[in-house]
């Protein structure tokens, strides 16, 4: 397992931060809307975005690459977890304190 930090979305709502996972540069694109945040994350390949998921609500312990069909972008798990094994929501001010991006390599 491989732990991310996320950002700190109540002092900039729009974020793009790249993540190295299993030695690949991917960028995501985080944006809080008044009360959610939209998730984008892509790759570059042979000079393209490739998106994995575009525009999608984040939502904690779902995984977020589960509709990926192709294996060369990437493969296992990724899934937002509260640290403190709550349940509550993500909001605005908490996802950078409470929450972190878990990422399972299928092996």
């Amino acid at each position: 397992m491989t732990t991310f930090q996320l950002p700190n979305l109540s002092i900039n709502p729009k974020i793009r931060l790249a993540y190295i996972i299993n030695n690949k540069q991917y960028t995501f694109s985080f944006q809080w809307l008044e009360n959610f945040c939209l998730l984008s994350i892509y790759i570059i390949k042979d000079n393209k975005k490739l998106y994995l998921i575009k525009g999608r609500a984040l939502t904690a312990n779902t995984d977020l690459i589960a509709r990926v069909k192709d294996p060369s972008l990437i493969k296992g798990t990724l899934t937002i977890k509260n640290k403190y094994a709550a349940d509550v929501e993500i909001t605005q001010n908490n996802l950078h304190t409470d929450f972190e991006m878990e990422y399972y390599d299928e092996q």
